[in-house]
């Protein structure tokens, strides 16, 4: 979970009186963050990453406030209207589609506040941004912007600018192979004929979305006014991250201004900053919590909480301000009641009616598979999902169309996760090549594969690989074991040749489920034994079970 570091005078300032550090552990912890570390002036909490207006101080001390009684209710937030126009290009829409804006002024920055400033963006880049496929922003210096301002997408090679933290002009392209963050967050901008540009009426480039600010617009400890835009896939998501950033900023001291937006076929002023209104059922919050709720603690509770709450009739109305994005369902409601009432208010009690639970389907499964294949005489391996990109591609002789990587691994022999079982197999079979033949090992366990339908780009799905190993190992006898996996598990596999990079030619084939290639089995060619430094022949046999429709 992200976490983020509570200097006590720090929050006394956002609070408006002083606070030991005592009181803030115990403040924080009913608000449901959990202290990760504690010092005589500080405090470090993490936060769950579905409260992503607590990635400032200051929109923790605005929880605070309420949790404290020092101010209860929902904020109010005034935007101030600007003539600041940002105009869409139409051909955005096939690159990065949406854009949002503002301006926020009169701010008196620091080092200290500037750090907190670039440290919320890095954390919202991560929570509502999926690691900035999603959602990117750009943060400027408005005293260097000329409006209007435009959102194109341009060619590669059409233009050149200083990047942050750059000496020289560069190319975009440039920018992509040469800088650290620019080889960073390529992949988001792979296959795209355009490039997006926020660009001023100078001709100026201000930011090249979703990878790097330029250095003209570089915010500094003298900023004043910070022009804001934020692009994205989702109108939703941009607009969710901008209100969350320009609250946080008003609350630093901050006067916020719209931005008119001019898409081809709409005007959109942003921020729209509107609360959201809700009905609850007292009863349902009161079941959900366990407790006999009267209206005026559920109200009391509700205002701790920063929102706005009524009895209207038989329900409660309630005002959810602009930067609460969790708030999806009024089943939600029950903990923002339970928090602000105090959980340790609340006596817990175990439920008296008897429940059953049974496995899932997939564990059902994968208890049968393993009771099989030990009843085959094969010895269960259990290798980790973490892997790495040699023994995965290039000892296979496969080429890495995309990897799941990992980002600052702590080990080279962990820099990715395994997209099949095979690797950690063999690994298997080269630590025990000294122990006696033959050698029959399995593993059941999840892989990625790619799926660019989802924001991860990457699914798990389970598998099932199998590997023999001795003198004589050969097609046949890894074949009689595939025939009766597929009896015991009332499959309908169908075999078809197929040379694999892995396989020796001629002596594999592709597995098929309803027409559909669900794994591989064969015999290892020589070359990848050598790789592995395995002495004996080996074949093996994977199966993708989710493609069996078993599961």
């Amino acid at each position: 979970m992200p976490a983020i570091m509570l200097k006590t005078n720090r929050i006394a300032e956002f609070l408006g009186r002083e606070i030991k550090t005592e009181e803030l552990i115990e403040a924080i912890r009913e608000l449901g963050l959990a202290i990760e570390e504690a010092g005589t002036d500080y405090v470090k909490a993490e936060y769950n990453p579905n409260r992503p207006d607590y990635s400032s101080i200051a929109g923790i001390a605005r929880a605070l406030q309420g949790i404290l009684g020092i101010k209860t209710g929902m904020p109010r937030y005034r935007v101030q209207k600007s003539d600041v126009k940002l105009i869409v290009d139409p051909k955005v829409k096939d690159v990065r589609p949406f854009v949002v804006s503002a301006i926020v002024k009169n701010l008196e920055l620091n080092d200290e506040s500037l750090e907190e400033i670039i440290a919320m963006q890095e954390d919202l880049h991560w929570i509502i941004g999926r690691d900035r496929r999603k959602v990117a922003i750009g943060l400027h210096d408005y005293s260097k912007v000329h409006p209007p301002i435009y959102y194109k997408a341009m060619l590669p090679d059409s233009v050149s600018f200083i990047p942050l933290g750059g000496r020289n002009k560069m190319t975009p392209k440039e920018i992509l192979e040469e800088t650290s963050t620019g080889s960073k967050y390529r992949w988001i901008l792979d296959g795209k004929k355009y490039f997006p540009f926020i660009i001023d009426s100078r001709n100026e480039v201000l930011s090249f979305p979703p990878i790097i600010n330029s250095s003209l617009t570089e915010l500094t400890s003298r900023t004043k006014d910070i022009f804001i835009d934020v692009t994205g896939t989702d109108f939703k998501a941009i607009s969710d991250a901008l209100n969350i950033l320009v609250t946080t900023l008003h609350d630093m001291g901050g006067t916020i201004y719209s931005v008119d937006v001019i898409y081809d076929d709409k005007h959109v002023i942003t921020p729209d900053l509107s609360s959201t209104k809700w009905r609850i059922n007292l009863k349902e919050q009161s079941a959900l919590i366990g407790i006999d709720l009267r209206p005026i603690h559920a109200l009391r509770a509700l205002r701790r909480m920063r929102l706005d709450a009524r009895i209207v009739g038989d329900e409660i109305e309630i005002d959810v301000p602009a930067y609460r994005i969790d708030i999806m369902h009024p089943v939600d409601f029950a903990e923002e009641i339970a928090i602000g009432i105090g959980y340790s208010q609340l006596t817990p009690l175990i439920p008296y009616t008897a429940n059953f639970g049974k496995l899932r389907p997939e564990s059902e499964l994968s208890r049968l598979i393993r009771l099989l294949m030990i009843g085959l005489g094969f010895t269960e391996a259990v290798n980790t999902t973490l892997s790495n990109k040699q023994k995965e591609y290039e000892f296979l002789g496969i080429p890495n169309t995309g990897s799941p990587n990992i980002l600052n691994p702590a080990s080279l022999e962990y820099d990715t996760l395994r997209v099949r079982l095979l690797p950690g197999l063999l690994e298997s079979l080269s630590i025990n090549k000294h122990n006696p033949t033959p050698q029959k090992f399995f593993e059941l366990g999840d892989v990625l594969q790619i799926d660019e339908s989802v924001p991860e780009r990457f699914v798990r799905r389970l598998s099932l690989c199998i590997v023999i190993s001795h003198s004589s190992a050969s097609f046949s006898e890894i074949k009689s074991i595939q025939e009766e996996i597929a009896r015991s598990l009332q499959l309908d596999l169908k075999m078809i040749a197929k040379d694999y990079p892995f396989m020796m030619p001629g002596r594999s084939v592709a597995l098929l489920s309803n027409d559909v290639e669900a794994g591989y089995m064969g015999e290892i060619h020589p070359a990848v034994l050598e790789k592995f430094k395995i002495e004996m022949p080996v074949t093996a046999l994977e199966l993708n079970l989710s493609l069996l429709g078993i599961l």
